[in-house]
């Protein structure tokens, strides 16, 4: 690699992992604020809350990478820019076609992380975290088993005066469950213990020294005898039971943003339930248009970075970022649209790629093939909307200085 690109790439990667490292962390705490509550009610603790944080990464990073990396060409090209190295390079026959070669390889190893962020590593991930989720909210309900307060668990209601959750031991039981028939049970206890089933299976509930009342319901025609109660005293009993989670998670693919872009493709004509073929094409194309999308950002980003060495980069930054906005929310839109087929994939979700590709392509071909004349240097949309900004506040108008 000559020295040049090795130059290119250090000043472009420096910004870039410090840009997602920034955006992972400011969206990361943002949802570990959120979990907080969920997690410390739990025996996992800080371990269940960091492997939650790790599979969110994959979501948050398809949001970061872009950005990032339009950050980091543009700040690399704008420190060459104001350090008047781009100057230098281009007296010596360097423009900046060949300059923007080493970030274009860049660019074409991010899309190629990118594609498979979408592709696997996405779905994977937002499965597990789902998961962790569903197995900490239901390891919560049985923290918030409370002494002397009655507790439901899928129809059961069940109270105890004493707890000791270290050995799932109980004091003063009281079991309460009615059936959709009528049927009702309520059982008493002076003692109990909890073994916990593997998952899938429901706990069982040892109970010692109690008494089980029944009460059958009437029968359904009229002039029946009413119903009967029946009172049983046990020295131990075995009761089935969900005090803790114990209930398997549903397997992966009920939603479309759990599927593989392969999966998405293969099961376009028969979704999963609750999904529609048109909602499966519309991620399966929106994943796509993402992961293309990372290979024109260094032309974006590139004449952005130039424009007069008096204007601030900022404003630079923020006109990027702001495309970029916009971008994504043409994105959006158009996945919903397509979603619900109110327009077709290839106008709701491709069309805002090619005005990306085109404009950024347009912007860099004026930046790297286009002489200006009278010494403005190189050219940049930032020139234009100063030269624009003069002319509203001088009330007239702007000779041409950029050749056609």
């Amino acid at each position: 690699m000559s020295t040049i690109n090795s130059y290119i790439l250090r000043q472009t990667l420096g910004p870039l992992l410090a840009a997602i490292a920034i955006a992972l962390l400011m969206l990361l705490t943002e949802r570990m604020l959120r979990l907080l509550d969920l997690v410390l009610d739990t025996s996992g603790g800080l371990t269940v809350l960091l492997q939650m944080m790790a599979f969110l990464v994959p979501h948050y990073m398809a949001l970061a990478l872009p950005a990032a990396f339009f950050l980091g060409v543009l700040l690399a090209f704008g420190k060459l820019h104001q350090n008047r190295e781009l100057d230098a390079l281009g007296s010596a026959g360097v423009g900046l076609r060949r300059l923007v070669f080493p970030v274009l390889l860049l660019a074409l190893l991010l899309t190629a992380v990118s594609a498979a962020n979408f592709a696997i590593g996405q779905p994977y991930a937002r499965y597990i975290y789902r998961a962790l989720v569903h197995d900490v909210a239901e390891a919560a309900a049985n923290v918030y088993l409370q002494e002397r307060t009655f507790m439901e668990a899928k129809g059961v209601t069940f109270m105890a005066e004493d707890i000791w959750r270290d050995s799932r031991e109980f004091a003063g039981i009281f079991i309460y469950d009615e059936k959709d028939s009528g049927k009702a049970t309520a059982m008493t206890a002076r003692r109990g213990s909890l073994t916990v089933a593997p998952r899938g299976e429901q706990s069982t509930l040892s109970l010692l020294d109690g008494v089980r009342l029944e009460s059958v319901p009437p029968q359904a025609a009229g002039g029946e005898p009413a119903g009967k109660a029946g009172v049983l005293k046990f020295d131990q009993s075995q009761v089935p039971i969900d005090l803790v989670g114990q209930e398997a998670f549903r397997p992966r693919g009920e939603d479309e943003r759990e599927l593989t872009l392969l999966e998405l493709w293969q099961q376009r004509e028969a979704p999963p339930p609750g999904v529609s073929s048109t909602e499966m094409l519309a991620e399966f194309h929106d994943r796509l248009v993402r992961s293309l999308s990372v290979i024109f950002l260094p032309f974006l980003a590139v004449p952005f970075a130039l424009g007069s060495r008096r204007a601030r980069q900022t404003f630079g930054i923020v006109f990027g970022l702001l495309i970029l906005v916009a971008y994504n929310q043409m994105l959006t839109i158009g996945k919903s649209l397509a979603a619900i087929d109110r327009f077709p994939p290839l106008a709701g979700q491709w069309l805002p790629l090619g005005l990306l590709a085109l404009g950024s392509l347009y912007l860099f071909y004026r930046s790297a093939y286009l002489v200006p004349r009278h010494g403005r240097g190189l050219w940049s949309p930032l020139t234009a909307l100063e030269d624009l900004a003069s002319v509203l506040r001088r009330g007239g108008r702007l000779k041409r200085q950029y050749p056609e």
